[in-house]
């Protein structure tokens, strides 16, 4: 598949999901909508003042300090456990006193589940494949032929 055909389909699947959630968004009252609104911008904020400058030294630092052969793995699995860890931080934190769901759920959530152990378990499978790269990125560097004579038939 070329680039442009991708680029293409990705946009054709989401047309019809943004119609669905400015369609949704619409049905909002207006104090709903200026709440999406502030927290869109603290979040662009957030993001360009806090987060942004720490992604930048971390790098800079795990540069500095690892191997080259485990920056992509060690990149990759630090950004899917800062994007795991935000998404859960509203199941995973404490509910003010009195806004805890009925029967003592902490989350105000649909599913009463164990968010906490989900992603610790997640972390855990993350970190275990960023593992299972390094050592394979090793194994590669060292054997560069036992690949390509197992492909061909060599």
């Amino acid at each position: 598949m070329t680039t442009r055909l991708i680029r293409a389909l990705l946009i054709v699947g989401a047309v019809p999901v943004a119609w669905y959630g400015l369609s949704l968004i619409w049905e909002m009252s207006p104090a709903d909508i200026m709440s999406i609104v502030v927290w869109l911008i603290a979040g662009l904020i957030v993001h360009d003042a806090v987060f942004a400058p720490l992604c930048i030294a971390t790098g800079h630092t795990a540069k500095n300090i690892l191997p080259q052969r485990w920056w992509a793995p060690v990149l990759a699995g630090g950004s899917a456990t800062v994007l795991l860890v935000l998404l859960a931080l509203p199941v995973i934190l404490p509910r003010p006193e009195g806004k805890a769901a009925p029967g003592g759920n902490e989350s105000l959530t649909i599913l009463d589940r164990p968010y906490g152990l989900g992603l610790t378990l997640a972390v855990l499978v993350i970190w275990a494949l960023v593992v299972v790269m390094v050592v394979r990125n090793r194994h590669a560097r060292s054997h560069p032929h036992d690949d390509v004579a197992g492909v061909h038939g060599a």
